[in-house]
C-alpha cells in the first residue's frame, strides 16, 4: 500500500532556513503524522515559488497550508490560483480558498450576526456607504470597532472614539500604544483606501468585556479540539498605559472551564454556520479558530456568556497540543474515504 504523502506549507523565502519538521509551531504535528505512518514534508512558499510548485505540490496527498492572509504586504491571490489548481488536479488542500473566502474573511461576522453568538454588526461595501453612515453609528454608541475584509495579527483592527470636540481617535491593535487623533473628513479620506480593490469594512459594536479576556475556540472540523486563554489588552481602556498582551494558556477539549462553549459550538453554532453558509462537513479546515469575548463569567445562559469576536481560518498558529490526534484522525478519515469512493 503506498504512503499518503502530507506536505506542511509555510511562508518563506528561499534562503530563510524555514522547516516545519523542526520549527517549534509545527515540529509535533509532523511528529504525529510521522509516528502514524505519513510521509511527511516541509514546503516553503511565497509568490516567486508559485510556478515551481504547480508541478511539485502534485507529488503530494494532502497539503496542509499556515500562511497568512496578507503575508508580508502581501496577498494570497497567486498562493489561492495555485491551491485552487492543484486541488482540481487531485490533492487534498486545507483549507481551500473557496472556504476561506466564505468563513475566514470578516466578512463572516456580519453574516452571521443574528446567530446567538452575534452582536450589533454593520457592513460597508463602498466607500460612499462608510461615509455616509458610520458617523451616525459612531455618534450613537461613543466607540465601535472597524474590520478590514481580510488581516491577521490585529492588522486592519481599529478602536474608534468619538470625542466631545468632533475629532475621531483611532487606535490600531497592531500598534495599539499609539493614538492618532482625525477631523471626520480626515478619517474618512484615512479609510478610503481599504474600499480599493473590492475591499470592504466590519463594523462592530465595542465590548467592555474585553477586560475578562478572550477565550479561543479551536476546531478541527466540526469538532472542538481545544482552547486557548488570553488577556488582550490591546485595544481596552487603559489607566496606566499600554500594557502588552498576556500569554496564551492552552487547555484540551476536555477541559471543564469551557465545557459549555463546547457544547454549544459543536451542537448549535457550528452546525449553524456550516448551514448558513453552504458548508458540508469535508469542506471544513483541518484546523480553525472562533475567538469568544467572556461577557459574563457566571452567566448560566452560554448565548449570553459569550460573544463572537473573529473566526482565524487562513493561518492557526500556534495551536494546542490536544488538537494534534484531532488534526491526524480527520486526515486519515479524509483520505480512507477517498480510497473507498
Amino acid at each position: 500500500m503506498r504512503t499518503t504523502s502530507v506536505a506542511i506549507m509555510i511562508y518563506g523565502d528561499s534562503n530563510s532556513g524555514r522547516n516545519a519538521l523542526t520549527e517549534e509551531k509545527y515540529k509535533d504535528l509532523a511528529n504525529a503524522f510521522t509516528e502514524n505512518g505519513f510521509e511527511t514534508t516541509s514546503v516553503l512558499y511565497n509568490d516567486g515559488l508559485a510556478g515551481k510548485l504547480a508541478d511539485e505540490l502534485l507529488q503530494f496527498d494532502v497539503i496542509l497550508v499556515w500562511i497568512n492572509p496578507i503575508e508580508q504586504g502581501g496577498d494570497r491571490k497567486v498562493l489561492d490560483a495555485l491551491l485552487t489548481d492543484i486541488t482540481n488536479k487531485g490533492c487534498f488542500v486545507s483549507t481551500h480558498p473557496q472556504v476561506i473566502l466564505k468563513m475566514g474573511t470578516k466578512e463572516v461576522l456580519y453574516e452571521t450576526k443574528d446567530m446567538d453568538w452575534g452582536g450589533d454588526t454593520r457592513i460597508y461595501r463602498t466607500f460612499k456607504d462608510f461615509t455616509g453612515y458610520f458617523i451616525r453609528s459612531l455618534k450613537n454608541d461613543g466607540t465601535r470597532v472597524l474590520k478590514q475584509y481580510r488581516g491577521n495579527g490585529g492588522n486592519g483592527v481599529f478602536k474608534i472614539v468619538y470625542n466631545d470636540d468632533d475629532s475621531i481617535a483611532v487606535i490600531h491593535a497592531k500598534n495599539a500604544e499609539e493614538v492618532h487623533s482625525y477631523s471626520i473628513a480626515d478619517f474618512h479620506k484615512e479609510f478610503e483606501p481599504y474600499f480599493l480593490y473590492g475591499g470592504l469594512l466590519i463594523d462592530q459594536e465595542w465590548s467592555p468585556n474585553i477586560n475578562n479576556g478572550m477565550v479561543r475556540c479551536y476546531l478541527t472540523g466540526a469538532k472542538v479540539s481545544g482552547f486557548g486563554y488570553q488577556e488582550v489588552n490591546a485595544l481596552y481602556q487603559q489607566t496606566s498605559g499600554y500594557v502588552p498582551p498576556g500569554k496564551r494558556f492552552y487547555f484540551t477539549e476536555n477541559c471543564g472551564l469551557f465545557a459549555d462553549l463546547k457544547n454549544i459550538m459543536e451542537n448549535k453554532w457550528v452546525p449553524r454556520l456550516m448551514e448558513k453558509l453552504s458548508l458540508e462537513k469535508e469542506m471544513m479546515p483541518i484546523i480553525w479558530d472562533a475567538d469568544f469575548f467572556i461577557n459574563d463569567p457566571y452567566a448560566e445562559n452560554t448565548s449570553v456568556k459569550y460573544t463572537l469576536c473573529e473566526i482565524n481560518v487562513s493561518c492557526v498558529s500556534p495551536f494546542p497540543p490536544s488538537s494534534i490526534k484531532f488534526i491526524v484522525e480527520e486526515i486519515k478519515r479524509i483520505k480512507n474515504a477517498s480510497k473507498v469512493q
